[in-house]
């Protein structure tokens, strides 16, 4: 199928994020994360923990990799978690 020579509506959307090879990409933003946000995530990875543990118990050979991938997010998530810095406000 060919261009039709139009330009397409993401193509002229203003707000449109575009990566720039000039502006790298900040290591060191700050982010800041409430308590009550911290509980959600918190309560969140207690469901993928549940859920694992649930598939565990039907011992089903097919859900290893299942179970192998839902404890590897939830210990990525907890460890991105703890090493958010504090800061003063």
């Amino acid at each position: 199928m060919g261009q039709s020579g139009r330009e397409r509506h993401r193509d002229r959307d203003p707000n449109r994020r575009e990566l720039s090879d000039e502006e790298p990409v900040s290591s060191f933003r700050v982010f800041r994360i409430s308590d009550q946000q911290r509980q959600e995530i918190a309560q969140a990875l207690r469901y993928i923990d549940e859920a694992r543990m649930a598939l565990q118990e039907q011992q089903n050979p097919l859900n290893r990799e299942i179970i192998r991938e839902l404890r590897a997010s939830a210990d990525d998530i907890y460890t991105v978690v703890n090493e958010l810095e504090e800061i003063d406000s």
